[in-house]
């Protein structure tokens, strides 16, 4: 009894009618993969019958009646070999109705031969970073049982949150293709840095919709709402929050600059210019802060001479006066952006000079247009940071997969890596 208790609780059996053969355990190919194989039996007095649910008082009413032999039932693998409880499962007979039923344990669900500790182990496998063919490897059952699993969780994956957050960032991300549009829309609360709900469109109409499931009381409580440049998110910011001030986020701020100045660059890399191979090799110089830029001279192979950063940048800009203007105003806009000098930065925006780049003039314009909520982004701390980083996780769980073919899959295992639902 001692030694039975003792496996039973190195197999995290809880049920204590089951009974194991300890002389029993070996190896056996099954279907071409070896399983470490434990053998026991289930065996118990039923209080009733489980047919015409006569009470068991004597021999007169319910006896034993043979066995029902081999049930094999897939436990986690031990000492990471794939592992087979072959259960021989007591038969009943009831004198009362001339029926026979079977012993029922909790190991196992009724018509399952994957113990309900596998499923367990499956599910806690879903909640790190990991294909569903890894997962279905590691715990001997196949990939359409993981999607199973999978299908289960996926169906209680609605978020229903009774309240907004008071801090919110917008973000989108491409999703999959049983989606209504192509890109999904995710909200991250800023103040937990968690997902507060991601939704299969981001189209305004289905937006509106979903945030309109909150009353006006509600959603005038939301006081910062941080985005990027798209139209649509800060038309629905300002339509249905009244209250919220709208944060243009300054990453991408400072990425739409750093844009417009690399295409000024690669347009001058032409073959017939003189200056092509160090327009080409030097870029991330021209696109660095200025203040950055080392003053210590090495050789350079393209210069022929000892130069420093901030030669190699002066002399590249002032190889052609577009590069030059455009490279003075990338860096006006990045060092006001870092120094939080909201009037330099609107200096800038404001007054352009004509040799700009036709990129740079179109970002310009964007700035002006917008200025109003890349201000707040001078005031309030709120930044997308959160958001991009969450992005580049869904992104890594998407490539890992090699693609998901449903949302609502996709969407389970988002929220089981991030610890939102619990498998």
């Amino acid at each position: 009894m001692y030694n039975n208790d003792y496996i039973l609780n190195l197999l995290n059996i809880k049920d204590k009618n089951i009974y194991i053969y300890t002389s029993q355990l070996n190896e056996r190919k099954i279907k071409g993969v070896n399983y470490q194989i434990i053998e026991g039996i289930l065996t118990y007095i039923p209080e009733y019958c489980l047919v015409c649910g006569v009470m068991n008082y004597s021999h007169k009413d319910i006896i034993k009646w043979g066995f029902k032999r081999n049930c094999k039932i897939k436990i986690p693998n031990i000492s990471n070999k794939k592992s087979l409880l072959i259960l021989h499962k007591q038969r009943f007979y009831c004198k009362h109705c001339h029926n026979t039923f079977i012993a029922e344990t909790n190991l196992v669900d009724k018509y399952k031969n994957i113990s309900n500790n596998t499923e367990l182990q499956i599910r806690m496998e879903l909640m790190k970073k990991q294909s569903e063919k890894d997962i279905a490897e590691r715990t001997g059952v196949s990939v359409s049982k993981i999607d199973r699993v999978l299908n289960q969780i996926s169906s209680n994956t609605v978020l229903r949150h009774p309240t907004l957050p008071p801090s919110m960032n917008w973000d989108e991300f491409k999703a999959t293709k049983d989606t209504k549009g192509k890109m999904a829309f995710m909200i991250v609360n800023n103040n937990s840095g968690n997902i507060f709900d991601i939704q299969d469109s981001r189209k305004s109409r289905d937006l509106e919709k979903y945030f309109r499931r909150y009353s006006r009381n509600e959603r005038n409580k939301v006081k910062l709402i941080s985005t990027d440049f798209y139209s649509g998110y800060i038309f629905l910011a300002k339509k249905l929050f009244k209250n919220a001030d709208i944060v243009i986020d300054r990453f991408h701020i400072v990425v739409q600059a750093y844009v417009a100045l690399n295409s000024t660059r690669v347009i001058l890399c032409k073959k017939n210019n003189p200056n092509y191979n160090k327009l080409k090799y030097f870029w991330k110089l021209i696109v660095k802060n200025e203040n950055d830029l080392s003053e210590e001279k090495n050789y350079s192979k393209h210069f022929h001479k000892e130069v420093s950063q901030k030669d190699i940048v002066t002399y590249l800009i002032n190889t052609n006066p577009t590069l030059k203007a455009t490279y003075e105003c990338y860096q006006g806009i990045i060092n006001s952006i870092k120094e939080k000098d909201f009037k330099k930065f609107n200096l800038i925006v404001k007054h352009q000079n004509n040799n700009l780049s036709f990129k740079m003039k179109q970002v310009l314009k964007l700035y002006n247009e917008n200025i109003k909520y890349i201000e707040n982004s001078f005031k309030y701390d709120i930044n997308n940071g959160i958001i991009e980083g969450t992005n580049n996780l869904i992104k890594s769980i998407k490539r890992i997969a090699f693609g998901y073919r449903k949302y609502d899959h996709f969407i389970a295992r988002v929220f089981l890596i991030k610890g939102i639902i619990k498998g």
